[in-house]
């Protein structure tokens, strides 16, 4: 399984109430020099920390919101080292979209009782601003993570990047501009939370593309970039030696054509409803290669139109590495274990074996045949997370941890493993992720980075429940 490369990147804020401009003239060097010395002990493989100046009135503050916003920075760390009080933070962090992390900073690692002093006190006593900071956002519904430590702490590194992974996966959310060809899948309720607060507080809304809009594209596509999509496919899948050259050819096309429709909206995520794509006969293609591909790419993606996991899937590619799409699909009573499978698409990096191509037909209202992607996902351990609401319309993620099995599937096609949950009796976990409210469809993640899933429900305000 692949992993991300991408730095993650913290903005460190650095308050101080302008009141101690009078008490301690040098506040300012001293503070930013202090934050230098964490940046470096703090940057490691896969972390960046960049500083603000030290700000101590409301526009210096919502002026340095906005540099390490521009910045692309994953999280805001409001370290208060000394006191800032909060009326002059909280107009530019209640708007901000960044994830916001509270840290009492210190020079102090230990308290030595004969040797604290006045100097002493200028760096160690933001703890009470941090106090008063968390009190007030609470008050005003913001959303915030608290995370306490020394920098020189052996295990303070690695706790924040837990949060900057929680703020990356929030702000891919953020960005990713979803898109939905073909609407929801008919009466499959579960999932049109569109509506939702928790995404409305977001500012997330899909750009809604009708499937003859897709056909338009297709007919625009080239034959040279079906070639390039072709013999692309030729590199990456093995192919069963009986399709049919055109099916690659028709494959090629809808490839490219939703290639051009995620660019031209800057999208990272879709949800695609495979029943009217089929049902249009000028595409008639479940676009289940497509898909994988683009999985395979960081991209999120997931089916009958449900664009919100399709955003859960982009925002754990990227906090997390790599993700794909999956259900649920049958139940092993006897053993605790669960099939887990799709028809067609799913992210091959997450594959055990090179991935193949296979022809699929679909009869509803209109024939449709197009190619599939094969493979059994690698054995190891895993987590099943779900996004959904609560009856409030509050977000939540539901988690489950695993392992898919060594099992191999040799009957059935398409993304599939045999799962067996850390919980135990599968009677009992799916009896709670069915009280806990769990819809129907799944982002499938390596490892079990509850702390981070777990950070991204306190950043952005929502419920978390590890089952």
């Amino acid at each position: 399984m692949t992993a991300s490369s991408d730095r993650l990147r913290v903005g460190m804020l650095l308050p101080v109430a302008d009141l101690y401009h009078r008490l301690w003239s040098d506040i300012d060097r001293a503070l930013e020099q202090l934050a230098r010395r964490v940046a470096d002990r703090l940057g490691g493989a896969q972390l960046d920390v960049l500083c603000s100046p030290a700000v101590s009135l409301p526009e210096q503050v919502t002026a340095a919101c906005a540099e390490l916003a521009g910045q692309g920075v994953d999280l805001l760390l409001v370290a208060l080292a000394p006191y800032c009080p909060s009326g002059v933070l909280v107009p530019a962090l209640v708007p901000s979209p960044v994830p916001v992390l509270l840290w009492p900073m210190q020079s102090v690692l230990k308290l030595e009782p004969d040797g604290y002093d006045a100097e002493a006190v200028k760096l160690n006593h933001g703890v009470h601003g941090i106090q008063d900071l968390a009190n007030v956002l609470g008050k005003r519904a913001r959303p915030f993570g608290v995370i306490h430590g020394h920098y020189e702490q052996p295990d303070f590194a690695d706790r924040l990047q837990h949060w900057a992974r929680a703020g990356r996966i929030i702000r891919s959310l953020q960005m990713a501009n979803p898109v939905q060809v073909g609407g929801h899948f008919e009466h499959m309720l579960d999932l049109q939370v569109g509506n939702d607060e928790f995404l409305l507080r977001l500012g997330i809304a899909p750009e809604v593309v009708v499937t003859p809009e897709l056909a338009d594209l297709m007919a625009e596509v080239t034959e040279e970039q079906v070639a390039e999509c072709v013999a692309r496919y030729r590199q990456t899948f093995a192919i069963e030696r009986a399709m049919d050259p055109s099916l690659l050819a028709k494959t090629g096309r809808g490839e490219a054509a939703l290639r051009m429709l995620l660019e031209q909206v800057d999208s990272h995520a879709c949800g695609l409803n495979f029943l009217e794509l089929c049902h249009d006969p000028q595409v008639a293609d479940g676009l289940h290669v497509a898909a994988s591909l683009l999985l395979r790419d960081g991209f999120g993606y997931a089916g009958e139109g449900d664009w919100v996991t399709a955003l859960l899937v982009r925002g754990l590619q990227q906090g997390c590495g790599v993700a794909s799409f999956s259900e649920i699909f049958s139940i092993g009573h006897d053993d605790d274990r669960l099939l887990l499978k799709h028809w067609g698409e799913g992210n091959f990096a997450m594959a055990r074996a090179q991935p193949r191509l296979l022809a699929s037909k679909f009869t509803d209202r209109h024939a449709a045949e197009f190619a599939i992607v094969d493979f059994e996902f690698e054995p190891g351990p895993v987590t099943l997370v779900n996004l959904n609401s609560t009856a409030e319309g509050r977000g939540q993620l539901v988690s489950v941890s695993g392992r898919i099995e060594d099992d191999h599937l040799p009957k059935i096609d398409g993304p599939r493993g045999v799962f067996r949950p850390d919980a135990g009796s599968v009677n009992d976990l799916l009896t709670a992720y069915a009280y806990a409210g769990g819809s129907h469809h799944l982002a499938l993640i390596p490892g079990a980075p509850v702390e981070v899933l777990e950070n991204v429900c306190r950043l952005a305000g929502w419920v978390y429940r590890q089952l």
